[in-house]
């Protein structure tokens, strides 16, 4: 009787998490965030995602220099400057297989968003083939 009482309260202590689990996930909108650390270089410099996957980037500026000072996207038609130690986000539309280069203004400090396509779970093992009886030679009878 325990056991079932136990089990009763783990159940149910689930059931209720479930509720507010799915609405903390709703309301981040399915959203990754990747902070993106600029001192002399992008940190990280690659970010993969998976097809249809949403991305917001969050770019913090540390260095002083003059080439970091803004972050342009060109395939994307967006710039956005970039004030020291004050971060910047920049939420990106649904890109397209393939790589989506970002750099500094000057063009001399680059990244990139890699977009790959999403991994087709593996086809199910074959069936585990049924035994087949192995025949047994007949009991011998005396003569």
């Amino acid at each position: 009787m325990k056991k079932r009482q136990w089990l009763g309260v783990v159940l149910g202590a689930a059931m209720m998490a479930a509720p507010s689990a799915a609405r903390a996930q709703q309301a981040d909108g399915g959203v990754r965030e990747v902070e993106v650390v600029v001192d002399q270089d992008y940190q990280p410099s690659r970010i993969e995602v998976t097809q249809g996957e949403r991305l917001r980037l969050r770019f913090l500026r540390r260095g002083y220099g003059g080439c970091t000072r803004e972050v342009v996207f060109p395939t994307l038609n967006l710039r956005r400057e970039l004030p020291t130690n004050q971060p910047v986000v920049i939420e990106l539309p649904a890109l397209p297989l393939g790589d989506t280069p970002f750099q500094c203004g000057m063009n001399m400090v680059r990244g990139v968003v890699v977009v790959r396509a999403p991994v087709a779970a593996p086809p199910p093992p074959p069936p585990a083939p049924i035994p087949t009886p192995t025949a047994r030679p007949a009991p011998r009878r005396p003569r």
